[in-house]
C-alpha cells in the first residue's frame, strides 16, 4: 500500500517537472529576438559596360559588387569601377568597368652637346674662330611608366633619368674678347677674390688686397655709404657647417678689423643715410645638422655706432621672429633710400618694415603675395629686391602663375606711395636680380636664354629704362654663350650710373655704358665674386684719357600702367 502511494506521487512529480521545463522553454523563447524577416530582392533593370561591350541586364543583386559577381566579371588590381563596388543598385543604374594596366619601359636618349664660346684677347677680331674642344653627345637612360585605360595609352610619365655618358661641350675661341687696358671710374670698387677682399680706387690699375685674419664667406660684403668702411662676414670654422661672424674694417691702409660680436648672420646691410652714426640691420640663423646647414631665426636687429668710434656700438632687436612660409631658409632685405624702411621678401610675399614703428612686426605692410616656387630640393627661391633712388618704387622678380611648378618669373615694379604694380619684363628668369641705377635712369638685370628652364639656363646682362622700355642686351654680344654668377650680388652700379661691375665666368669685369667697352679686370684661376661700389651718391668721375663727356639730366619714371 505504501509502495502504491509512492508510485502515484512519483508520477505526479514527473508531470510537474515536465510542466516546469515547458514553462521555462516558453519563457526563454519569448525573451529571444525574433528572427529577421528576409525580403527577396525584386529584379531591377541595370546597364553594365565592360570590355568594350554594353549590356542591359535584369538582376536580383543588391550592390555593384554582387552584380559583377553575378555577371562573372573578375577585376584586376588597377581596374576602375564606377560607381564604387559598395554602391546599392537602383533601377537603371549604369555600371562601368575600365580595365587599367601599366607598363614600364626603359629607353635610351641622346643628350645634345652645347657650343660654348670663349672670348680671348690672344686672337684678333679678324682671326677665324678656333675649335679647341670638339663636342660629343651624351646618353641617358630614361624609365617611363605607361598607363593604359581599356587598351588605350592614357599617360606617359618619366619616373627616373640616369645619365650614362655626360655630353662634352664644343668650345670655340673667338677673338673679340674684352679690353685688357685700364678702366677708370668714380668712387671705390671692392670685390672678393679667393676669399679675400680687394679694393680699387678710381681705376683697375692698382688693386689692393686687404690682409684679414679670417676667410670671407660672402654672406655679407658691402662698403659703407661714404666708402670709408667695409662690412663683411668671415668663416668661423672650416668644417663646412654654417658658422660665421660679422666684422667691420676701415678701407684706409693699416686699419684694424673690429669684431661686432654677432654670429651666424644670414644678411646684413648699411642704412644708406648717415647722420652722426652708422646703422646696420641684420638677421641671424641657428646652425643645423640638416640641409642647408642652418635654420633662419627670421629676426631683425639694428646695430648703431658713432662715426668716430666703431668699437662702441649698441644692438636693438626690433623683430623676434616672423612666421614666414618656408621660413627655415630666411628672406632677403633692402634698405629704402630714406633710411627708415626695410623691404623684405620671403617665398611667397614682398613687403615693407618700418624700422621706427613701435611695433614693426605688427605694422608690416605686405605689398605683393604670389604662389611660391617649389624647388623640390633643400633650398628656397626668394626674390631679390632693389629700390628706385627716390624711394617711390620697389622692383623684384616675381613667380607668376597658380602652379608651384610653373617656370614663369617676371620682373615686377610696385609703387610705394601709390597703389600701382606692373610687370616690366615677362619671363626674365628666376635669377634676373634687378639693380636700379643710382642716377634713376636705368635698371640692369639678367635675362634667361631659356625661359622654360631658367633654373639651369644661361643668362645675359640687359639694361632697360626705368619705365620698362628700351631693353637691350649689354653683355656678352648676342649669339655668344654666357656664364654669369647666379648670386644676387653678381653686379654693382658705380655712383655715376655709367659703369657696371659684374662677375662673368668667375672673373670681374667693368663695363662702361658710355662707349660700351668691357674691361676684364681679372683673368686667373681665382674665383671672384660680390662686387660692391661706394659712395652711394654721385661723385665726380676720374677721367680716362679718351673719356666721353658725362650724361646730364635725368628721367621721371612714369606712373605704372600709363
Amino acid at each position: 500500500m505504501r509502495g502504491g502511494r509512492w508510485r502515484v506521487a512519483s508520477g505526479r512529480w514527473q508531470v510537474l517537472l515536465a510542466t516546469c521545463h515547458l514553462l521555462l522553454a516558453t519563457l526563454l523563447i519569448s525573451c529571444s529576438q525574433p528572427p529577421a524577416v528576409t525580403q527577396s530582392q525584386q529584379p531591377i533593370p541595370v546597364q553594365l559596360t565592360a570590355d568594350g561591350q554594353t549590356y542591359n541586364l535584369t538582376t536580383n543583386a543588391a550592390t555593384v559588387r554582387e552584380l559583377l559577381a553575378e555577371a562573372g566579371l573578375e577585376l584586376g588590381e588597377l581596374d576602375e569601377v564606377t560607381p564604387p563596388l559598395f554602391t546599392p543598385l537602383g533601377a537603371d543604374t549604369a555600371v562601368t568597368v575600365v580595365r587599367v594596366a601599366e607598363e614600364i619601359q626603359v629607353i635610351t636618349e641622346t643628350i645634345p652637346y652645347e657650343r660654348r664660346y670663349v672670348r680671348t684677347d690672344t686672337m684678333t677680331a679678324d682671326d677665324a674662330p678656333q675649335i679647341v674642344q670638339p663636342g660629343s653627345p651624351g646618353q641617358r637612360e630614361v624609365t617611363i611608366r605607361l598607363l593604359f585605360r581599356d587598351g588605350v595609352e592614357a599617360s606617359r610619365i618619366r619616373t627616373n633619368e640616369t645619365v650614362i655618358v655626360e655630353p662634352q661641350d664644343e668650345v670655340v675661341l673667338i677673338g673679340i674678347g674684352a679690353n685688357r687696358g685700364i678702366a677708370y671710374f668714380p668712387g671705390l670698387l671692392a670685390y672678393i677674390s679667393g676669399g679675400a677682399p680687394v679694393l680699387m680706387r678710381g681705376s683697375t690699375a692698382v688693386p689692393e688686397q686687404l690682409a684679414l685674419d679670417g676667410q670671407l664667406d660672402g654672406r655679407v660684403f658691402a662698403l659703407s655709404p661714404d666708402a670709408s668702411q667695409l662690412l663683411y662676414t668671415q668663416v668661423e670654422t672650416l668644417t663646412g657647417s654654417f658658422s660665421n661672424s660679422l666684422w667691420l674694417v676701415g678701407v684706409q691702409p693699416g686699419a684694424v678689423p673690429v669684431d661686432l660680436g654677432v654670429d651666424n648672420v644670414l644678411w646684413a646691410g648699411w642704412n644708406p643715410v648717415i647722420t652722426n652714426t652708422w646703422q646696420i640691420a641684420y638677421t641671424t640663423a641657428a646652425a643645423s645638422a640638416q640641409p642647408p646647414g642652418w635654420e633662419a631665426n627670421n629676426d631683425l636687429w639694428l646695430l648703431t655706432m658713432p662715426l668716430t668710434d666703431t668699437a662702441a656700438f649698441t644692438t636693438t632687436q626690433i623683430i623676434d621672429a616672423y612666421p614666414a612660409l618656408n621660413g627655415w631658409w630666411g628672406g632677403n632685405y633692402a634698405w629704402s633710400p630714406n633710411g627708415r624702411t626695410l623691404a623684405y621678401s620671403y617665398a611667397n610675399e614682398v613687403g615693407l618694415i618700418d624700422t621706427r614703428s613701435p611695433n614693426p612686426n605688427d605694422d608690416r605692410l605686405v605689398l605683393q603675395r604670389f604662389t611660391p616656387y617649389n624647388t623640390r630640393a633643400d633650398w628656397v627661391w626668394v626674390p631679390s629686391l632693389t629700390w628706385s633712388p627716390d624711394g617711390r618704387f620697389l622692383a623684384f622678380t616675381q613667380h607668376n602663375g597658380a602652379d608651384e611648378q610653373t617656370m614663369q618669373f617676371d620682373n615686377q615694379v610696385v609703387g610705394i606711395s601709390i597703389p600701382v604694380a606692373a610687370p616690366f619684363v615677362e619671363q626674365a628668369g628666376m635669377w634676373a636680380h634687378m639693380h636700379w641705377s643710382p642716377d634713376n635712369e636705368q635698371i640692369a638685370y639678367l635675362r634667361t636664354t631659356d625661359p622654360l628652364d631658367s633654373l639651369r639656363s644661361n643668362y645675359t646682362l640687359w639694361v632697360m629704362d626705368v619705365d620698362g622700355s628700351n631693353g637691350r642686351q649689354l653683355y656678352p654680344p648676342p649669339g655668344e654663350n654666357s656664364r654669369f654668377s647666379r648670386d644676387q650680388s653678381f653686379m654693382a652700379w658705380a655712383p655715376d650710373g655709367q659703369h657696371i661691375a659684374f662677375i662673368f665666368e668667375d672673373d670681374l669685369f667693368v663695363l662702361n655704358l658710355a662707349d660700351g667697352s668691357a674691361t676684364r679686370v681679372t683673368q686667373d684661376d681665382t674665383y671672384d665674386s660680390h662686387p660692391t661700389w661706394a659712395p652711394y651718391g654721385t661723385v665726380t668721375p676720374i677721367e680716362s684719357p679718351n673719356a666721353p663727356p658725362p650724361r646730364r639730366g635725368g628721367k621721371v619714371i612714369r606712373r605704372l600702367g600709363d
